[in-house]
């Protein structure tokens, strides 16, 4: 029981230190790479490892893009927009098939009770956040009854095993330990080491104590010149997305730092502690308005040379809004995703003025160009070969199921459409608190069939 409670509040420790809010770009390399045609991003340098380090050297990069994310809000609004339209309204058979048995296992995929929609959303989230997806499969017996499971792990949990001889990854390590701040020598006591499905069906699985047999899907948003790991495509604005969480963090300890004075007022004349505390309120009360920030300091004494006042510039040189605009759309651009779609309003010069058709158009592009292009990902790298391994083991023919995706519109088409020529004169009466007309057969005709609406009450 003390060793379960210990593990519990290990495993709530590590959890706690998932990102922070310090995220921070060394000074000297603020990405992990540059443009100089030298960078270490590109060389294999970990085989003391044990493992396959995340990019730099300090193998913090998941962790850097996770931060990053959660505190730039615009580029957390465009991956959570992203994420919502890939999955849209779920998945389903597009031949409108029934299949009780996809039904009931699409209900609960793993011990967590995840739906498979719900897991998926997670894949999709992974997938922009941090370009990379390890899902943990997991298969076994209870009695006569065979059970699969699928977990989609953390991937600041994950890190793939140095190539082999051929240049390619064959495990996987799964362990808390790389949430540590430095670098981690490998402790195959303190991980679990998972082969990667790559299709060969002899593959042999993981075997654990309790019986249970383990593979992993690693599923990656690949980089040209890069060949183990995968990056996020907004991984170009990663300076903004820092910049837009700094810019925030700036103006709050402007505004709670109480030394900035709007000015100083000097007063000539031999005043007393109190007296000048006095007239200090007095001059305030009547000049400034509520709070600390710009306020006035009182000086008093006999060698002020009269009474003056001396401003000072409380407002830091360049433009903050103009900034926070740039910084902004650099972000949207590294997503390639349009504002509009998030619920900002579009620009003023955009085609159709931000209008309906403005709306529809960019969607239509957007679906084509990343949400189509993103779910065939997921659908061809872990859905169907996931699928035929389920088979297999458990006897069923998902793989044979036509999946789709239930796409959602990001706007309403009501306003669009002709009200009277969906309507009956009935159905009119009866939303105006009339009854039916006595002629059932005008009754039963559209609205736009009358010379005007008045015609509708007034039949």
């Amino acid at each position: 029981m003390k060793n379960q409670q210990k593990n519990n509040a290990q495993a709530q420790q590590s959890t706690a230190a998932t990102y922070s809010n310090v995220a921070m770009l060394d000074v000297k390399n603020p990405i992990p790479f540059e443009p100089s045609g030298e960078s270490s991003v590109f060389l294999f340098n970990s085989r003391e490892k044990g493992y396959l380090k995340c990019l730099d050297s300090k193998d913090n990069f998941f962790q850097l893009l996770l931060e990053a994310k959660k505190l730039s809000p615009t580029n957390s609004a465009c991956v959570d927009s992203k994420t919502n339209f890939c999955i849209g309204n779920g998945m389903y058979i597009k031949d409108g098939k029934e299949d009780s048995a996809f039904d009931e296992f699409r209900k609960r995929v793993n011990k967590k009770g995840q739906s498979l929609d719900k897991l998926v959303r997670s894949i999709f989230d992974n997938h922009f956040t941090a370009g990379n997806n390890f899902i943990e499969v997991i298969r076994g017996k209870v009695g006569n009854k065979k059970f699969m499971w699928i977990v989609n792990r953390s991937f600041l949990d994950c890190r793939l095993s140095v190539p082999d001889d051929d240049d390619i990854c064959q495990t996987a390590f799964i362990s808390r330990e790389f949430r540590k701040k430095n670098s981690w020598i490998l402790d195959r006591s303190k991980s679990v080491e998972l082969p990667i499905y790559y299709g060969d069906k002899d593959m042999q699985w993981f075997k654990s104590d309790a019986g249970t047999e383990h593979c992993i899907f690693h599923i990656k948003n690949e980089v040209p010149g890069y060949d183990y790991y995968g990056m996020p495509s907004n991984m170009s604005s990663l300076p903004q997305q820092i910049l837009e969480y700094q810019q925030a963090r700036f103006n709050l300890d402007l505004i709670g730092n109480n030394m900035i004075l709007g000015g100083i007022l000097t007063v000539e004349g031999n005043l007393t502690q109190e007296e000048g505390r006095k007239l200090g309120k007095d001059i305030i009360s009547a000049h400034t308005g509520e709070g600390k920030r710009g306020r006035i300091a009182i000086a008093t004494g006999n060698n002020m040379k009269g009474a003056a006042f001396h401003q000072f510039q409380t407002q830091q040189e360049g433009s903050f809004l103009k900034l926070d605009e740039s910084v902004s759309r650099k972000i949207v651009d590294s997503n390639n995703w349009d504002k509009s779609l998030y619920g900002q309003h579009a620009d003023s010069s955009g085609m159709g003025n931000g209008g309906f058709a403005y709306l529809s158009a960019v969607f239509d592009t957007k679906n084509k160009t990343v949400i189509e292009p993103t779910r065939e990902i997921i659908k061809q790298d872990f859905l169907n070969p996931f699928f035929e391994l389920y088979d297999e083991w458990m006897g069923t023919n998902f793989s044979d199921l036509d999946l789709a995706f239930r796409t959602v519109s990001p706007a309403s088409f009501i306003g669009e459409i002709d009200v009277n020529a969906c309507l009956t004169k009935d159905e009119g009466r009866e939303i105006l608190g009339k009854p039916e007309l006595e002629d059932k057969t005008k009754g039963q005709e559209f609205i736009s069939t009358s010379k005007s609406k008045k015609d509708v009450s007034n039949q």
